[in-house]
């Protein structure tokens, strides 16, 4: 801590007599190089005019925001009547409150000046440099004075744990003691007039920005002049009756700021050995303050409460028998009535779960219905999910209907395009049932398992016609609806999750010609299949395969792959299983009239947030065309490729066309970790695992002239 002035003087003379020497020296080197560039001038000795005054800083290097004491010496004796020297701070130089006095009189016949030069500066947050300038008889000469940095050099709390409600005290420590208050006569006459001063006080002490996050700080703290730290007082919240994790220890942090930053950490609640289930920002809401849900399930409307009001970003509301959304804006508004519009997103399992285990295995599923609405843009569920916008000009997209149920399933596709006739039909059978295993400690996912026996059988029928050469399908892939919707509730949360069952294919003719063909095929499934965080889960999975005889009209060559993506199994949390929870639990909140309130406040709150957030649901991306987001899944792959030799094609080998079949079938699983949310344990890969693989040929007849090669 520095003295008082006259102490500093006093205590630090003999050290600055040996950097005043030094100063000495270097501004007669760098005036003496200045007068060389320049050429010389009067009384020059061999050409080089030596440095007619020296500033003296006592006390030099100082601490950004103290003062520097200097006393200016000059080379000869100052001549009858004094020497005036002028000081001036260089005009790039910032950190410098004033120099004063701005100009000293060195008695006739002294070489010192009895009156000392304060160059009072501010705080830096890096070591600085600064110029001042001297000018006697018409000679400027340059000299330095550094100034070291100051800031925040640490906070702490005091205990380092609180309980809900409590107090801690904090303390801001600085690298040095604040400036002092600094006493100084300021000229105040306008330029060019006679000096008029004024006495002038520039007030020391510093102040220390704070902010808390799960606290409450004051939002700044002084240090007062010469002192070096400074005591505030850290509240921790009450424990709010809308949070379901009460009594869950949360990290609470603290950031002081003054040129630079520090923080602390301390820890808010008690778990008396037993941590809460819940995360402390999950907040309960009541299914019936809902007033309307937006199409795109992107802003929800409550009515005013307790537990709607503390709503904020970050939050987690937990609407039981509806889903988990994660909070990212809040506006009060009025339509008339007072209501609160909520801007939400989808939560993952570690949003809401601090610690537990949570297990769906072989549930019954509700039954539920697609969300309906306005046929509209914001509506993503207003249509099937047809590619149409990536259909060419003139192309006609693929037409369907299907039907479902937990343990069957079909679906007929037709499609025209240009003269060519195609269609797909499949119906199959399966036996249900599903584990979904989720383990989580300490906001962390420890364990993601997801399996399902898929047992059962898929019967395809395809065909394809050709009214001229050269015709093609164009778009060859579907993605259909789900076949098949139900809820499934996690006992534990009284949370829905959607078990959906899809049927997906690429079907490709290839005919050079005029000509028609048809193709049946059915495959037996057996086993049980899935995922384990990262690792492939496969109990004794096999395909058995029955292809029939091909009919086909085509003189030529010709062939047809037919890729068949059923049953494709797939557990879904995000906003869209809030939505279908919503339409089938709650459906007056996506009635014409909550569902218009919500769309309408989408703009009140953040554009950023909307668009941030906005995923088209209906129109997946070409690249990933089948991916199925915040979900876990489990797939079967069968693809079947047909080449054919035509009516033509008959030989010495065989007395009737060769048809050959190359096959694949495969099964895949995966989880998307969006839906889980964050990891200690193994990282499901974002492309999944292959579970099963299972290759073959054949031919019809099945000759060995007709066998195609392996």
């Amino acid at each position: 801590m520095w003295r008082n002035k006259s102490e500093r003087w006093s205590s630090s003379m003999f050290r600055g007599a040996a950097a005043a020497t030094m100063v000495f020296l270097m501004a007669q080197g760098a005036n003496a190089a200045g007068a060389r560039g320049a050429g010389g001038g009067a009384g020059a000795a061999g050409g080089i005019t030596p440095s007619n005054v020296t500033l003296n800083w006592s006390n030099a290097p100082v601490v950004g925001g103290d003062v520097a004491y200097g006393q200016v010496l000059l080379a000869q004796p100052a001549p009858s009547g004094g020497g005036k020297v002028s000081i001036a701070a260089a005009p790039a130089d910032k950190p410098l409150v004033t120099l004063a006095p701005s100009s000293v009189t060195v008695p006739a016949g002294a070489t010192s000046s009895p009156l000392k030069i304060m160059a009072i500066t501010k705080p830096v947050s890096k070591t600085t440099v600064i110029t001042i300038l001297a000018t006697y008889n018409k000679v400027t000469t340059p000299f330095h004075l550094t100034l070291n940095p100051n800031g925040v050099s640490s906070v702490s709390v005091q205990p380092a744990t609180v309980n809900w409600g409590g107090s801690a005290s904090g303390t801001v420590t600085l690298q040095h003691a604040a400036p002092q208050d600094v006493t100084y006569q300021k000229n105040i006459a306008p330029k060019g007039k006679p000096p008029l001063m004024q006495t002038t006080v520039r007030k020391g002490g510093v102040t220390v920005t704070l902010s808390g996050s799960s606290v409450t700080v004051p939002k700044t703290v002084k240090v007062l002049p010469g002192q070096s730290s400074a005591k505030f007082t850290a509240t921790a919240p009450q424990q709010s009756s809308c949070s379901m994790g009460n009594g869950s220890p949360v990290t609470a942090t603290v950031t002081a700021t003054w040129e630079t930053s520090a923080h602390a950490s301390v820890t808010v609640g008690q778990n008396n050995g037993k941590p809460s289930r819940y995360t402390s920002n999950t907040i309960r809401i009541d299914p019936y303050a809902i007033l309307g849900v937006s199409h795109d399930a992107q802003v929800i409307v409550l009515k005013p409460s307790v537990c709607a009001n503390s709503l904020a970003a970050g939050d987690v509301m937990y609407i039981k028998k509806l889903g988990v959304l994660k909070v990212g804006a809040v506006k009060k508004v009025k339509t008339p009535s007072p209501e609160v519009a909520v801007g939400v997103s989808s939560a993952s399992l570690t949003d809401f779960i601090n610690d537990g285990t949570l297990q769906i295995l072989k549930e019954t599923p509700q039954t539920a219905t697609e969300p309906g609405g306005s046929n509209s843009a914001s509506n993503p569920w207003a249509d099937t999910a047809e590619p149409y916008h990536e259909q060419k000009p003139g192309e006609q997209p693929w037409k369907y209907s299907t039907t479902g149920s937990a343990s069957s399933y079909s679906f007929t596709a037709f499609k025209e395009n240009n003269g060519l006739s195609a269609s797909v039909t499949a119906k199959g059978q399966v036996d249900g049932g599903y584990n979904f295993l989720v383990v989580i400690h300490s906001d962390k996912l420890q364990q993601a398992t997801f399996t399902v026996p898929t047992d059962g059988t898929l019967d395809v029928e395809w065909m394809a016609q050709t009214t001229a050469s050269g015709q093609g399908i164009g778009e060859s892939r579907l993605r259909m609806a789900p076949l098949y919707s139900g809820l499934v509730d996690d006992k534990a949360d009284d949370i829905p999750f959607l078990f959906q069952i899809y049927a997906n294919f690429i079907f490709k003719p290839g005919f050079g010609e005029k000509a028609a063909a048809k193709g049946h095929f059915q495959i037996t499934y057996k086993g049980e299949g899935g995922i384990d965080g990262s690792s492939a889960v496969n109990n004794s999975l096999d395909a058995t395969p029955d292809i029939s005889s091909t009919t086909s009209s085509a003189k030529a060559p010709h062939g047809a792959v037919v890729a068949i993506n059923a049953p494709k199994f797939a557990m879904t949390f995000s906003k869209d299983s809030f939505l279908w929870a919503v339409a089938n639990r709650l459906p007056s909140a996506l009635n014409m009239k909550g569902a218009d309130l919500a769309d309408g406040l989408e703009g009140q709150l953040s554009a950023a947030y909307a668009s941030k957030h906005n995923v088209n649901v209906k129109y997946p991306q070409p690249d990933d065309y089948f991916k199925l987001p915040r979900a876990a899944y489990v797939q079967w792959v069968a693809s079947v490729a047909y080449a054919g030799q035509g009516l033509m094609g008959a030989g010495l080998f065989s007395p009737v066309p060769c048809q050959q079949y190359y096959q694949n079938y495969l099964v895949q699983a995966g989880i998307d970790k969006d839906m889980l949310g964050s990891i200690s344990g193994s990282i499901p890969p974002d492309k999944g695992v292959e579970v099963f693989k299972k290759t073959g040929v054949s031919a019809i007849p099945s000759i060995q002239g007709c066998m195609p090669k392996k």
